[in-house]
């Protein structure tokens, strides 16, 4: 009976740890891209706000709208700017990181259905404290290109 309390005890710890953590992420301006018909990609763009004292990093995202999501950026290579998957993304403690059209965003690829204006995402964020964070009816809008 006493490994029964003490196992009890450690599960409790765990699950009260995981539900702090949590808290320490917020998330604002969650929005999806709209795509032109039989598109079979987009981007969800939105800011994360550390509230800790460490740094977090998001490391994995999950959609309602695709069978793939990846975390990526643009960088320039060779006097081109390009897109690319990138492992993590870090918010910095006590900042935020905004994630935006031409910079930091999350990939949604091999899209179930096209995005029009009114479709609605859920997405499940993922970060390397243990915790996660689910979105639900992210709208989605129109975004302009920016041309470099």
């Amino acid at each position: 009976m006493k490994h029964y309390k003490k196992r009890s005890l450690a599960l409790l710890f765990c699950a009260f740890a995981l539900a702090l953590s949590a808290e320490d992420i917020s998330v604002s301006n969650a929005s999806i891209r709209q795509t032109p018909p039989h598109a079979k990609n987009t981007a969800v763009f939105l800011t994360l706000t550390n509230h800790s004292d460490k740094d977090i990093a998001l490391i994995r995202a999950k959609s309602s709208l695709s069978t793939v999501t990846e975390l990526h950026e643009h960088r320039i290579e060779n006097q081109k700017m390009v897109m690319a998957p990138i492992p993590k993304i870090t918010i910095k403690s006590h900042s935020s990181t905004e994630l935006k059209s031409g910079g930091l965003h999350i990939m949604l690829l091999d899209l179930k259905e096209s995005i029009n204006e009114d479709s609605k995402a859920d997405l499940t964020l993922y970060f390397d404290n243990g915790a996660s964070l689910e979105l639900n009816d992210i709208p989605a809008v129109q975004v302009e290109h920016k041309h470099h």
